[in-house]
Order: structure tokens, then sequence, then C-alpha cells
């Protein structure tokens, strides 16, 4: 649990560092492509934001869709060492 909470720092931290060089492209006068860079860094940040909250939140567990249509939870073995 230790190391998935470390994982999950480790990726908001990246999302408040792409929202903020978002922030700051938008605001520097001579930059090309001001909008563009915008709007990808911040679909940057949100996405690195999700990863966060479904990280804590679901973990390492991943559904496999069947053939009937119901879904199957596999989980992750940790390897030695990880």
């Amino acid at each position: 649990m230790k190391l998935r909470k470390r994982k999950t720092k480790s990726i908001l931290d990246a999302s408040i560092d792409s929202a903020l060089l978002a922030v700051e492209i938008y605001n520097k006068p001579r930059t090309t492509f001001r909008s563009e860079g915008f709007i990808t860094m911040m679909i940057m940040a949100w996405t690195r934001l999700f990863h966060a909250y479904f990280n804590i939140k679901i973990g390492d567990r991943y559904y496999h869709k069947k053939k009937n249509g119901h879904y199957d939870t596999v989980m992750v073995k940790k390897r030695h060492g990880s």
C-alpha cells in the first residue's frame, strides 16, 4: 500500500506540474501556439489527475469482459522485489 501511495503522489505531482506549465505557456506573450500548448498541457494534467485517482481507488484490478457479457475482476500479482 505504501508503494501505491508513493506512485499516486508522483502522478499527482506530475499533474500539478503539467497544469502550472499550461498556465505558464499561456501567459507568455511571444510564444507561438499558445492556445494549443495550453490545451495540450491541461489535457495531460487532467489525465494524470484521473490516473492518480484510479490508482488509489482501484489499484491493480483490471476487468475482463467474458463472451456472455459479464465482467471478471483480474488481480495483477506483485512481482517479488517490486
